[in-house]
């Protein structure tokens, strides 16, 4: 059976390195599908789990020299990374710094050390003892990896970094062991012994900055970590204990004083104000009263109160937003995909242009020819840097989608960030959408209402995912009767059908309930003069009409202002598509601000509403909540769900509104837009840089403009640690 699975691999660092994972794991026999992020390392890889499995996975990444965790608990995996990285850190920190010590220990001897008494044999055996340290030690991981890789035909970054070394230390080495002493004098008739230390010295710096500027891009998301408390307070058998999160189970009652956070959803016993900001983006505390529920991560702001668990561990909010976020970071843009296409032949490309560089010197004859043709085919290979290339758009959609959470929204993939900002036309459903999704009954008229009657409504209700029959629900009691539908059936956009003792109910729109009848008995044209933004919901046998229910759902008050801004800011064209009667939705429309609307459509004529614009060049978002909505949804560009819908809904949707804000839409394609820069500006540095960069290196413009290796390693460490500052400006 295919089962998608996340793992995390550990010690890539640039384009090539992703390159060579995706394709190490696509040869695995059983493997379908690979998506390697760059900047956590985490890994979507889609297999057969019979055919292989993930240690044999974990197998083919540490032959290559990379090593996979593969346990299935995320936030273990994440812990295990986290305190690996912090290790590898502290030991890159160590390097660096005896690294650049022994550099400048090198350089200093060489300088100076005739005027110290020291001679040129002598300053030749102390830099080549310091270079064979710097070049197995602090080098040697390098070293390592590209001899792996190059087993399996693969070139990275760690292959430019081990071949310039070496090709200058034993350059260095050969010249000394053959000649007794290096000629001193000009550019190209000194040792590269030096050169091997600052090289190395300015790849671990860069790598160091790197690494900490990185850490910076996922901030959100440990933010987000950090909401979860490690314990809380939960009554057991009449005492209240202190215990660890993973002790907890659904029901137990846990108390909140003022300030804690939640540790997971629940519903209220009694009133409490929560701020729910670090969740739904929304500023303000929400009070809420008994019943209502409370969600994982956001924090008690009011008087001590207790609630009782209905959810815990993955299954709480707090924890689905955390792994909705891991995944969209783990995917990919269409545009890294060019990129890591571009960066399987970089690595490649270089190679080939440091030889070129090494025979057009070595065979153009002048001075010393072979000597400028090592330095200058070292300086190229130090100088091109993939990591740059590599880290364009991993670092923007990792930064973006951390932003994303921040504001309540929830972006499925990276494809979907990236199609928010190319979006044309917007087509919202009007229930749940745009009004406060609080739908209660401010008017009925009942024409046979019995114990029996209200309890198989208010039962059908319950077993319905309408956001209207919440209003029903709360407005009847079926504990009159014992009354329960039979072979109940929702025909979405219509209403519900069942029966009970042999008789037909229908519940819904007046169609879809009582066709065939003028309804003298209510005067619809009175109640829809006097609730002009109400849905009349009919409720009725096969031969009587029972009741008829208006419910209302206010507008939000910032509604207008919404869609103004996504008018005006980003020339969308706002659609309203109702089932509801088409006069009201068109009066709906007019004070949302909505340019266009219609009514009275099945959840079939809104999926034939988008197809009619989709053929017209169009590219179209469907905001939406309910089942209903499901077929609209699926059809669009981009799917767009409110949290407090269906989860059919959710599970459809490409983005999921969690505050239901109306300004999130245009927040989220204000932030696309803004990611789309980032990222094209990440890749005009990174092949502006190579494209400027390798020819100046290979010493195209001699002597007017040339760069020596030491420089062309500071210049490659700058231009991928640019790539990341660049990317950490989408957090403002």
């Amino acid at each position: 059976m295919n089962i998608e699975r996340q793992f995390t691999v550990t010690g890539m660092m640039c384009a090539g390195c992703v390159a060579t994972v995706e394709g190490a794991l696509r040869k695995a026999s059983g493997v379908q599908e690979v998506s390697v992020n760059l900047m956590e390392g985490r890994t979507l890889v889609t297999y057969d789990d019979q055919v292989t499995s993930p240690e044999e996975l974990q197998r083919i990444v540490r032959s290559i020299g990379y090593d996979m965790l593969i346990e299935a608990e995320a936030s273990k995996r994440e812990a295990i990374r986290e305190e690996g990285e912090s290790r590898a850190l502290k030991a890159l920190r160590r390097r660096l710094i005896v690294t650049v010590l022994l550099a400048i220990i090198a350089m200093v001897v060489g300088m100076y050390g005739g005027h110290w008494g020291i001679s040129s044999a002598w300053v030749l055996r102390i830099n080549a003892v310091i270079a064979t340290v710097i070049l197995l030690w602090s080098a040697g991981d390098y070293h390592l990896r590209a001899w792996k890789q190059l087993r399996h035909a693969s070139f990275t970054m760690d292959t430019l970094i081990s071949m310039s070394t070496l090709t200058a230390y034993l350059f260095s080495l050969v010249r000394y062991l053959a000649l007794g002493e290096v000629e001193s004098g000009d550019l190209f008739g000194n040792s590269y012994f030096d050169v091997v230390g600052m090289i190395v010295s300015f790849v671990l710096l860069g790598r160091y900055i790197e690494e900490r500027a990185k850490q910076r891009t996922n901030t959100a998301l440990r933010q987000l970590m950090a909401l979860a408390p490690d314990s809380a307070m939960v009554e057991r058998e009449g005492v209240w204990l202190e215990l660890p999160l993973s002790e907890l189970v659904v029901g137990d009652r846990i108390r909140l004083r003022h300030g804690d956070s939640v540790p997971v959803d629940g519903k209220l016993e009694e009133e409490g104000s929560f701020d729910e900001s670090s969740i739904t983006g929304e500023p303000l505390p929400r009070t809420k009263v008994a019943g209502e529920e409370v969600y994982s991560g956001s924090i008690s702001v009011g008087k001590a109160t207790t609630f009782i668990a209905t959810k815990v561990g993955e299954e709480t909010l707090l924890s689905r937003v955390v792994e909705a976020v891991r995944h969209a970071q783990a995917t990919k843009a269409p545009i890294q995909r060019i990129a890591d296409k571009v960066a399987g032949y970089f690595v490649p490309t270089i190679l080939f242009l440091a030889l070129v560089t090494l025979l057009a010197w070595g065979l153009g004859g002048g001075e010393t020819p072979w000597l400028h043709g090592i330095y200058f085919a070292i300086s190229v290979l130090v100088i091109a840097c993939p990591c740059a290339l590599g880290l364009a758009t991993p670092t923007a959609i990792t930064v973006a989608m951390g932003k994303a959470s921040s504001l309540g929204l929830l972006v499925k993939d990276a494809t979907a960030l990236e199609q928010l900002g190319k979006v044309t036309d917007v087509v919202y459903d009007k229930t749940g959408t745009l009004t406060k999704g609080t739908p209660t009954i401010v008017a009925a008229q009942w024409l046979a209402k019995t114990p029996e009657n209200e309890a198989l409504l208010v039962r059908a209700e319950q077993m319905s995912s309408h956001p209207l029959g919440a209003a029903i629900i709360a407005a009847y009691s079926a504990m009159g009767s014992d009354a329960t539908p039979e072979s109940l059936t929702e025909v979405p956009g219509n209403g519900l059908f069942f029966s009970h003792n042999g008789e037909n109910y229908r519940i819904g729109s007046r169609a879809f309930v009582w066709s065939d009848s003028p309804m003298d008995s209510v005067d619809i044209e009175a109640l829809e003069r006097d609730y002009p933004f109400a849905t009349m919901v009919y409720y009725a046998t096969d031969d009587q009409l029972l009741a008829v229910l208006v419910i209302e759902d206010e507008i939000r008050e910032e509604v207008p202002e919404a869609m103004a801004q996504l008018a005006t800011r980003h020339g969308v064209t706002v659609h309203l598509l109702s089932g509801d009667q088409a006069g009201r939705v068109e009066a709906f429309a007019k004070i949302a601000g909505i340019e266009k609307a219609k009514g009275e459509l099945s959840p079939l004529d809104k999926k034939s509403y988008i197809e009619q614009l989709q053929s017209e060049g169009k590219v179209v978002a469907m905001v939406g909540d309910g089942i209903n909505d499901s077929p609209a949804l699926a059809t669009a560009d981009l799917s767009i769900a409110i949290a407090s819908g269906s989860d059919i809904a959710t599970e459809v949707a490409q983005l999921t509104v969690v505050s239901g804000s109306p300004f999130a839409l245009e927040q989220a394609i204000a932030l696309s837009k803004r990611s789309s820069r980032i990222i094209h500006q990440n890749f005009f540095w990174a092949f502006f840089y190579n494209m400027l960069a390798v020819p100046i290196a290979a010493g195209l413009f001699y002597p007017a403009l040339f760069v020596s290796p030491m420089i062309a390693a500071a210049a490659m460490a700058f231009s991928s640690v640019t790539v990341v500052l660049n990317s950490l400006r989408l957090r403002r």
